[in-house]
């Protein structure tokens, strides 16, 4: 058995090359498999051989034939997919029909035709729709010269259609087009869940919903919630020494690890704005431990970037923290995200822009939240924070 499946799939693998996309290399393996049971042909050109339908065994022979040829040239030129697809589906249409007029008619080929649908479901799978219906119109076109040739060409052999060879026909193109639906149902799944996961990437998992089902504005107020901005200090003079891949590089390094934080606390990064880190929490979901919650990222932040150098190099972050109430919503139709709006915002950010490398500062109102939770504070005292005047901040060292 496991001969089996490894030999199927270095069958799966021929005319495969580097950066072939996923969907290029499903229609591949498509068309394989089609060519590898398009070889029961010879098993069938036997039993019209010993019935005395040469013609018919013989076109079976020649189907095969190039069936089998072009898994060979497609091993050695993957670029000639295209065409070895067209030659494939004109083989398909011309078989069925030479064996229809041989036989006398679609009748007394036990419906033969059928299996020209195959070459239709087949450049639907490989073409674009435009092109799948050429074909369409090709086989419509054999569909007709099968109806009236017979009457102006004598059949070559006298023989009378069965029910039983009817169905098997049937049968067959029935599977091949279960299959086809099942395939083109497996890609619009997996499209559909490749919208959705990067839908839920780029918002909240709550949002992402409500947007699928809901066309109204999204726009919620929180009364409480905490905000964090972390800032990397000193980090536009270091990236003029460094090139665009180092510079990108360095900060996905950071911010890598900033997601990971987040995500394992159940809290919500905003946005990055060019070295800068917004994270939420209590939305979009309310939560009653929301200090706590941003507080707890604040320390894995500082302590993460004081243990850790990134391609030689020693960070330091500015981190800020505020609690109060926020806008939430989406604005826009291009190119959307999750955002928020409000004074705590605004106050976030200028305790980030306020604070010292290395540490974390917290407003009085965060300060009071925590301060009864097992969490320790230095006062820093009182800063001027632009469009708040004089406030008195607070230095964020720890639990107790």
């Amino acid at each position: 058995m496991n001969l089996v499946r490894r030999l199927w799939r270095r069958l799966m693998e021929i005319g495969a090359y580097e950066g072939e996309p996923n969907e290029q290399a499903g229609k591949r393996r498509i068309v394989i498999g089609y060519m590898f049971f398009g070889q029961l042909r010879w098993l069938f050109s036997l039993d019209s051989f010993s019935q005395g339908t040469t013609v018919v065994g013989w076109t079976d022979v020649a189907a095969a034939s190039i069936s089998l040829l072009s898994l060979f040239v497609l091993r050695v030129r993957p670029s000639w997919f295209t065409a070895i697809m067209n030659l494939l589906l004109f083989t398909q249409i011309a078989e069925v029909l030479v064996q229809t007029v041989a036989l006398g008619g679609i009748i007394r080929a036990e419906g033969l035709m059928l299996f020209g649908m195959l070459s239709v479901i087949g450049a639907l799978i490989v073409f674009s729709a435009r092109g799948a219906f050429l074909w369409f119109l090709g086989y419509l076109v054999s569909l007709v010269l099968a109806v009236v040739l017979p009457e102006y060409i004598e059949p070559l052999y006298q023989v009378e259609g069965s029910a039983a060879g009817i169905a098997f026909v049937a049968a067959s193109v029935a599977a091949f087009l279960f299959f086809g639906m099942a395939y083109f149902v497996r890609q619009r799944d997996r499209f559909q869940q490749e919208s959705d996961d990067l839908l839920h990437n780029i918002l909240p998992d709550e949002i992402a919903t409500r947007l699928k089902t809901d066309t109204s504005m999204i726009a919620d107020d929180f009364p409480q919630a905490s905000v964090l901005f972390a800032d990397v200090v000193g980090f536009t003079p270091m990236s003029t020494t460094m090139t665009p891949p180092e510079l990108v590089g360095l900060l996905n390094d950071v911010f890598s690890k900033f997601d990971e934080f987040v995500e394992e606390l159940g809290l919500e990064k905003i946005k990055t704005i060019g070295d800068e880190y917004m994270v939420a929490a209590g939305v979009p979901v309310p939560r009653d431990d929301h200090a706590e919650a941003i507080a707890e990222l604040a320390l894995r932040i500082r302590d993460h970037m004081a243990e850790t150098t990134f391609n030689g190099h020693r960070l330091e972050m500015r981190i800020g923290i505020h609690s109060g109430p926020v806008v939430a919503g989406i604005i826009g139709t291009h190119k959307f995200a999750y955002d928020l709006w409000g004074d705590t915002v605004n106050t976030a950010s200028r305790m980030e822009s306020g604070g010292i490398p290395g540490a974390i500062q917290a407003t009085p109102t965060t300060h009071e939240l925590l301060s009864g939770n097992g969490y320790a504070f230095e006062p820093r005292g009182t800063i001027e924070v632009k469009g708040k005047g004089h406030m008195n901040t607070w230095l964020l060292v720890g639990r107790n």
